[in-house]
């Protein structure tokens, strides 16, 4: 699914950021970090909120918080609200069932090796899961050390 940037206005209560589909990402000025899907609009709380913003991970860290960066400069009150970015590797690390998403997280991982303590439960135990291919066991080994 093809991610789109957004160069939002501030017309409105939140400020989308990001398109995947039908899926935009943006942050509402008074809760933080939501979804649309469809008419509704959910708040990111959780790992599994993040399962729709998966494909963000294949735009890569540093493209998408240069984004982030842009945006903000012109629309400074959003600046208070941290991407969740740990509950979107935590998604892709527990929640996949083929390498695909994990190798893309450890990719946005490589970009900001700050959040591996967060997320080093989370690599043990994908590194135990038995589809998990040899290159994929090596990532994580090279990783956790």
């Amino acid at each position: 699914m093809k991610v789109q940037s957004i160069f939002p206005t501030d017309s409105e209560s939140i400020l989308w950021l990001i398109a995947i589909g039908q899926v935009k990402l943006g942050i509402d000025t008074t809760c933080g970090w939501c979804l649309q899907l469809g008419s509704r609009v959910v708040m990111l709380k959780t790992r599994d909120d993040m399962v729709p913003l998966l494909p963000l991970l294949e735009m890569g860290r540093t493209q998408f918080f240069a984004h982030i960066v842009n945006v903000v400069k012109q629309h400074p009150k959003y600046i208070v609200f941290v991407f969740p970015e740990v509950f979107l590797l935590q998604c892709a690390f527990e929640t996949s069932v083929s390498d695909y998403w994990p190798n893309k997280a450890i990719d946005w991982l490589d970009a900001d090796s700050g959040l591996l303590e967060e997320l080093r439960e989370s690599l043990q135990s994908l590194m135990h899961q038995r589809w998990v291919g040899q290159r994929l066991k090596q990532r994580i080994v090279r990783k956790l050390k």
